[in-house]
């Protein structure tokens, strides 16, 4: 009789005390603020052929020095889609949905772009790099 008294005590205490626990991380979890790629500050800076070379070397020790860090490319324009830059026919930069291109950026220009580097893509032999920024002063 004394067990089940002290079992129904603390599952009383417990059990609503662990829910709200459980609410609270949830809650932080889902409302955590998404890191502002366009603040950072970028860790490397490379010449795009450079960064396509270290790649084409050896993947693993590229990936090691450059996966998940903000980089600052700085290469020739080969491809401008909609949304994506595309520097010397090898360096793949999907820009941020806040940026635009505009009739500056055009084809054979030189430019800075800042983004977080992914990895490589081995199938189609492209370095690819997400949330980029055009630099304005390349």
């Amino acid at each position: 009789m004394i067990n089940k008294k002290i079992y129904w005590t603390i599952s009383r205490v417990f059990l609503p005390l662990s829910i709200i626990f459980f609410i609270i991380i949830i809650s932080s979890t889902y409302n955590k603020p998404h890191k502002d790629f366009n603040k950072s500050p970028f860790e490397v800076t490379i010449e795009s052929k450079e960064l396509i070379s270290l790649y084409q070397d050896n993947t693993d020790n590229a990936n090691a020095r450059f996966l998940d860090k903000i980089l600052l490319v700085k290469g020739n324009i080969t491809n401008i889609e909609s949304d994506i830059i595309i520097l010397d026919n090898g360096i793949v930069c999907t820009l941020d949905p806040s940026q635009v291109v505009t009739e500056e950026i055009h084809l054979n220009k030189n430019i800075s772009v800042k983004g977080r580097c992914i990895g490589y893509d081995d199938l189609l032999e492209e370095i690819r790099i997400d949330h980029s920024f055009i630099m304005r002063n390349p």
